[in-house]
């Protein structure tokens, strides 16, 4: 089935969309799209489509193009649909799974304009689908949040750490909220200020050290050296804060980074929490899985902070409400320059949890619950599946329609699988 885009109308359209025209903003480029029975050419200058034109498929043009996408046509076809199956939601996070190139030089041409491409992906789903049906959120009606916020220092391997916290509920469980690699404690907004959760629990959530609202130490030069999330000392961190607070066997949840963590804290310390939540949870990563120029991408110089929320919203499910995965994005946007690579690392290497390891944990000390949205890359027999069957006796859930951040970016659909999770938790 050929897609037969009405030319002149994909241009007049971008040039009239404002979420385009700001990702776009200084962009001189051309671009292809490869879609196997059709081949179109995008041509940007100063920031405008000048001209989006269907290429006979025998030219030669590759060679031209700063930014080449393709893939076969039934990937392309659920990737257009007005609501994408998972994982065809996004051409480089996801879609790499189902047959998706992106040809570019990441520093130069890809990651400056991401956000841009993915808008005009989005303006070609639209004239081939139709516009998705908006998700819309509702205004909240208080005048304040329950949530307060304070400091407190804590020691971490001789190292004293301002961190900040936000707290709410009148619960008598704890329950520490970890975020995502590169994010800060503002992703948990939703769950702090429902009163569903607040009524057995009291949730805190934390910035990590030189994430958000902790800056870092000042009797150290950190200046002199790259940031690196160990998980040793991301456990030790955990651990410092709970102590601190002087929490009583706490309840540990965490998404993606915290997702990971949460199994390596049942295992190394299963006397400390009643219970763990790993949200996109999963064993060791493959090493050949690895990005090495996506990783190194996420601190260089020349990109800027748009490519890290442009690459957050391709990790987020498209049924979520727009605002939230807007806001996902956003958050993203405002990290320190070098704390998502230095998360990641920790994501990708030290967390080297094993399958021998895995069936080790005692859930008869520590309750494990995993939970994995369904456009989230480990949402695969391999992925966090894999783990599970590796933890005798833990919970395991496939969360349909939510993507890499259920928390922030559905709040409401993930309520509906997190909250019977802590009430099964309450009442052990």
């Amino acid at each position: 089935m050929a897609f037969n885009f009405d030319v002149g109308v994909i241009v007049t359209n971008a040039n009239q969309h404002g979420a385009f025209l700001i990702g776009a903003r200084y962009w001189t480029a051309k671009i292809l799209f490869d879609m196997d029975i059709e081949r179109y050419l995008l041509t940007v200058v100063d920031g405008f489509v000048s001209e989006f034109e269907l290429l006979d498929k025998e030219l030669e043009i590759d060679s031209n193009c700063d930014i080449t996408i393709s893939g076969p046509v039934d990937a392309w076809q659920k990737l257009l649909q007005s609501v994408p199956p998972a994982p065809y939601d996004d051409v480089r996070f996801g879609g790499a799974a189902v047959g998706f190139e992106v040809k570019a030089n990441v520093a130069q041409a890809l990651a400056p304009y991401y956000g841009a491409i993915q808008e005009f992906i989005d303006i070609l789903r639209g004239a081939h689908s139709g516009e998705r049906p908006p998700r819309r959120v509702t205004e909240v009606e208080r005048k304040f949040d329950s949530a307060v916020g304070r400091y407190m220092y804590i020691d971490v391997e001789g190292i004293q750490y301002r961190v900040y916290f936000e707290e709410a509920g009148e619960g008598q469980i704890p329950l520490l909220l970890q975020h995502t690699a590169g994010a800060d404690g503002r992703q948990w907004r939703h769950l702090l200020e429902d009163p569903d959760y607040q009524r057995n629990y009291r949730m805190i959530s934390y910035d990590l050290p030189y994430h958000g609202k902790s800056l870092p130490p000042t009797s150290e030069p950190w200046w002199q050296q790259e940031y690196l999330l160990t998980k040793d000392w991301l456990m030790k961190t955990v651990l410092a804060i709970s102590v601190g607070l002087e929490l009583d066997r706490p309840v540990f949840m965490g998404c993606s980074v915290g997702g990971h963590l949460a199994p390596d804290l049942a295992l190394y310390h299963p006397d400390h929490f009643r219970a763990v939540i790993g949200i996109n949870s999963g064993l060791a990563v493959d090493p050949a899985k690895i990005n090495v120029e996506t990783e190194e991408s996420w601190f260089h110089p020349r990109i800027g902070s748009q490519w890290k929320a442009a690459a957050m919203l391709g990790n987020t499910a498209p049924t979520s409400p727009e605002a939230y995965r807007r806001e996902t994005g956003w958050i993203y946007s405002q990290g320190a320059p070098s704390v998502l690579k230095g998360d990641v690392y920790y994501y990708s290497q030290d967390h080297d949890l094993t399958e021998e390891q895995a069936q080790t944990i005692d859930t008869s000390k520590v309750a494990v619950y995993l939970l994995t949205g369904e456009y989230d890359a480990l949402a695969t027999e391999n992925g966090t599946a894999r783990l599970a069957k590796n933890i005798p006796g833990c919970h395991f859930q496939l969360l349909p329609g939510l993507g890499h951040f259920g928390p922030s970016e559905n709040p409401e659909d993930f309520k509906q699988v997190l909250l019977p999770v802590l009430e099964e938790i309450a009442e052990q």
